[in-house]
């Protein structure tokens, strides 16, 4: 990982802390949250390096915020691959 260590930004996701990264020229943020009862958790992830907001490009809901991170880390969201296999060419950003 660019700007930062893999395991922190790991961290960071498994308590679904919004970040920023670019891969291959784009920016995207991920975010968790739980619903409004409390009892699910929901992890999005979507492209914010052009067009206004057109959906989320992953997403999924569990009853823990942990096993939301880990479907995204194995997720193969770019071009089949998944963030581990990505990961020493993403750079971690900010706004």
């Amino acid at each position: 990982m660019i700007n930062g260590k893999v395991a922190d930004f790991i961290d960071q996701l498994y308590y679904g802390q919004e970040l920023l990264f670019l891969y291959k020229g784009k920016k995207f943020f991920i975010q968790g949250w739980f619903n409004k009862e409390g009892d699910e958790a929901v992890m999005a992830l979507e492209e914010v390096s052009e067009a206004p907001f057109s959906g989320y490009l992953w997403e999924i809901r569990s009853k823990k915020m942990r096993e939301c991170a880990e479907a995204f880390l194995a997720a193969p969201i770019w071009d089949g691959l998944n963030f581990r296999q990505i990961e020493k060419e993403v750079e971690w950003t900010d706004w």
